[in-house]
């Protein structure tokens, strides 16, 4: 009979996640990078949301610290934002909830996942309002990326916690800026913002008193590394 374990080790992961009796060879190894989001240690009583959560990794961080997880992402390949020019003709069979689905039997969770394109989130479609709503390296793969902003400032009564990719060059520079990148023949990436750039869309879209938490590297599957800013914000008054 196969079991639970036999799966998740036969499973292709997105996310390094420690299950009991197996620990998950992930794309992303997210667990020396947690200590730069700036997360509360303890989130007991907080009705959190995790925005596009493929395998889980921080929906179950943010349950292991305390809170109330609704955990938000699309199913399929077609639903993701495509350049017209890179839009697969065919498209793959992709479940991809079955290694968050994997996970959250092993690890008995009672996170909440939610099957919804950011760009249609609203307290109507995710059940109320969100003391916590936490973004990883998400946006910069949108077309349109103050929307998504928007979005989530329409279901955030607390704090935001976003880190995303961000442009060293121009952030150098005085002003907002963001470069096009949605020709280069690697992952679906839009535009790659500055750090200015980030806060800007952030208050634009109607979120307070957005700071810059902090910068960090994060490398990825041991080839090169993706700088990123961490903001945070308070939802609209």
């Amino acid at each position: 009979m196969t079991t639970l374990l036999d799966q998740a080790r036969e499973q292709e992961w997105y996310h390094t996640l420690e299950l009991p009796g197996y620990t998950t060879p992930g794309w992303f190894d997210l667990r020396s990078y947690v200590k730069h989001y700036g997360l509360p240690e303890r989130l007991d009583g907080v009705r959190a949301l995790d925005i596009g959560t493929w395998d889980g990794f921080w929906a179950f961080e943010l349950e292991r610290r305390g809170a109330e997880v609704v955990a938000l992402d699309v199913d399929e390949e077609s639903e993701y934002d495509w350049p017209p020019r890179r839009r697969p003709k065919e498209w793959t069979m992709l479940d991809r909830g079955k290694g968050f689905r994997l996970a959250h039997e092993l690890l008995d969770s009672k996170v909440e996942r939610v099957t919804c394109n950011i760009y249609d989130a609203s307290p109507e479609r995710l059940g109320g309002m969100f003391d916590l709503v936490f973004v990883g390296s998400v946006l910069s793969h949108l077309r349109d990326q103050l929307l998504a902003l928007e979005r989530l400032a329409s279901v955030c009564r607390g704090r935001l916690i976003l880190a995303e990719e961000y442009d060293r060059v121009t952030s150098l520079l005085p002003w907002p800026v963001a470069r096009y990148h949605a020709d280069r023949d690697k992952a679906v990436v839009f535009w790659v913002p500055n750090a200015k750039t980030w806060r800007r869309m952030a208050w634009t879209a109607g979120f307070e008193d957005v700071q810059e938490h902090g910068r960090f590297n994060m490398k990825v599957q041991n080839r090169f590394t993706v700088p990123h800013v961490v903001l945070h914000a308070r939802g609209p008054a």
